[in-house]
């Protein structure tokens, strides 16, 4: 039986309230606005702020703020904006999320802590150790298999060095950490298009758990030059790369076109529970869209609060009004409003299954 926290959300998600008794238990942390690349497609500002000397680190005060409300996580992700493995914070967070879920009476297998790094600072005696300290979900993003893809995209980066330190490190995880995913997050572009058999052959070499291709966001030049795509070209290279993932035995999930995704027409719809398996694979928890508001909070680095994304509007500060204030205030009202009136069910009561919690994901 799930916990009484996830028990609570599930009831007020599928009766359509909005204001929420229990706490959030998911939470996407940006750490830190820092990036070691410069990326030219970058869907951030992290190579103008940190060469700026602009860029944010969550502080330990923050971190300290944060401390309490981690003891009801079943999920912590470092998803976005700069590099989590040169952010102060990383290790201090973790060390708290650890101690405040022992503190509950919570197994390690209670919580999930997902970590996307570019892997320039990965090192296998960096991936025991953070994986020592709980972290069981790795994406490394790569965006080619030659220099003339992936450095030509990603500078800074060292596209041969990575390969090689990435089979290293899935050997490690092989013998040491067997429950631990790592995968590979790719953005099909139009310089690596023809690069990705290439990387299927070799994550299944190497025995990765999954790769992902990803769009592109046309937010600058370079990046737009790099989305110019014909669809028809795209089309028939997703087609083939699929049929060589399924040959090759590699999970492939194609998050190159928006999919949406509702849990409870899963079921008549074969390719919406196709990519639906394969994203909660890849990011290691059951995302069902229309319950996250009731279960997600993403935090800045100066503490600022925002539902769903941070994309979203700020809702509040942890230092300022503080989590529990917040989670019951307009702009989260809002996102839980706005996915209610979305949903198929509507107001209610929903016909999706319950989440069935991170031992399960």
């Amino acid at each position: 039986m799930p916990p009484p926290t996830l028990q609570a959300i599930d009831r007020a998600f599928r009766d359509g309230v909005l204001e929420l008794s229990a706490p959030p238990t998911r939470f996407y942390l940006n750490l830190t606005e820092r990036c070691s690349l410069r990326c030219r497609h970058c869907i951030t500002r992290a190579p103008e702020l940190t060469a700026s000397g602009a860029a944010r680190d969550m502080s330990l005060e923050v971190v300290e703020a944060l401390r309490p409300h981690l003891a009801h996580a079943t999920y912590v992700g470092f998803p976005h904006a700069g590099e989590p493995l040169i952010a102060p914070a990383l290790e201090p967070v973790l060390r708290a999320l650890q101690e405040e879920r022992a503190r509950t009476g919570a197994r390690p297998a209670d919580t999930v802590v997902h970590l996307l790094t570019n892997g320039l600072a990965l090192t296998e005696e960096r991936f025991a150790r953070l994986c020592g300290l709980g972290v069981c979900s790795w994406s490394v993003s790569m965006d080619g298999m030659s220099p003339q893809t992936n450095d030509r995209l990603r500078l800074g980066g060292h596209i041969e060095r990575l390969l090689e330190q990435l089979q290293a490190i899935t050997h490690l995880k092989r013998t040491s950490f067997p429950s631990v995913r790592l995968g590979v997050a790719w953005t099909v572009t139009r310089s690596n298009l023809h690069e990705v058999p290439q990387l299927l052959e070799w994550a299944a070499a190497t025995g990765l758990d999954w790769v992902k291709l990803e769009e592109v966001f046309p937010l600058n030049p370079d990046a737009a030059l790099e989305a110019d795509l014909a669809p028809q070209r795209l089309l028939a290279a997703l087609a083939e790369a699929r049929a060589a993932a399924a040959a090759l035995g590699v999970r492939l999930l194609e998050h190159v076109f928006e999919t949406p995704v509702f849990k409870c027409r899963l079921g008549s719809d074969p390719e919406m529970a196709r990519f639906s398996l394969l994203d909660d694979f890849a990011n290691r928890m059951e995302i069902n869209g229309c319950r996250l508001p009731y279960e997600l909070v993403c935090i800045e680095p100066d503490g600022d609060l925002k539902p769903l994304s941070f994309h979203h509007p700020v809702g509040g500060n942890l230092l300022r009004e503080g989590l529990s204030a917040t989670w019951s205030s307009a702009r989260f009202f809002e996102a839980r409003a706005q996915m209610r009136a979305e949903r198929p069910c509507g107001g209610g009561p929903a016909t999706c299954s319950s989440d069935p919690g991170p031992d399960r994901w």
